[in-house]
């Protein structure tokens, strides 16, 4: 009996190490794979750039031949809510049908974001669904486009899918962010306040009279608990155009 018991305990000790190992090695996977991707993306969105006629590849997250579809084939799955950087907007609290400038999120999207502060360029995509943040960073849908009036809204993973908001904890007042579309607009934001809130805190993506950024991500490091929020207001928009000195 004695015997038993203690079999019993070796089975559980190594299935509770199995899952400790696969909870740690979890992000680790996810992220080494959306970081080969991301890499890929971001140099097909320069070489779309330099030369428009070249055929959008590999940075189109709802193309059915997107290099992205590799983290849906290998994904193990996580826990649900998990990472979850999204604000918990309902369903119809407030809902922008048309940009005032009556560009679309094709003119916008995807576009190239870069903060020198912690060195990251990542890929932006319009949408705030699973499958579009396992790819990149995504725009909040319900929320200005770039360089409008009111609080443009991006959100990213903190600790999974290459991680992209992992070290926005390090941004400070002052620091610069930069937006780049592929049409050569060119956005640069200065960070000017940072905020920890509840993620049904939705009043924090109200309008204002301002021209605002906000960075959404999860609070703490693996957890859902809260959200982090960086506030950078447009202090800088250059339109240029292809061919243009």
């Amino acid at each position: 009996m004695k015997l038993k018991k203690m079999k019993i305990l070796k089975i559980l000790l190594y299935i509770f190490i199995v899952a400790g190992i696969t909870l740690i090695a979890y992000p680790v996977y996810t992220n080494i794979i959306a970081s080969r991707i991301e890499s890929e993306n971001l140099s097909a969105w320069e070489e779309q750039k330099q030369d428009p006629s070249i055929k959008e590849s590999g940075i189109d997250p709802d193309s059915e031949s997107s290099s992205t579809e590799n983290i849906e084939q290998e994904d193990t799955g996580a826990q649900e809510g998990e990472d979850d950087p999204v604000m918990d907007t309902g369903q119809d609290w407030f809902t922008i049908t048309e940009s005032e400038s009556g560009l679309t999120a094709e003119d916008f999207f995807p576009l190239k974001m870069s903060i020198p502060k912690i060195e990251l360029e990542y890929m932006v995509y319009e949408g705030t669904d699973k499958v579009t943040l396992k790819k990149g960073v995504g725009h909040e849908s319900v929320t200005p486009f770039p360089g409008e009036e009111g609080r443009s809204t991006l959100s990213g993973h903190r600790t999974t899918y290459g991680a992209p908001f992992n070290r926005i904890d390090e941004i400070e007042e002052g620091d610069i962010i930069y937006l780049e579309t592929l049409d050569y607009r060119s956005y640069t934001y200065i960070v000017t306040g940072l905020e920890i809130v509840k993620p049904t805190d939705v009043w924090i993506l109200e309008g204002t009279d301002k021209i605002e950024l906000l960075l959404t991500t999860c609070h703490p490091k693996y957890s859902a608990v809260s959200r982090l929020i960086i506030i950078a207001e447009l202090v800088e928009f250059f339109p240029f155009e292809l061919g243009t000195s």
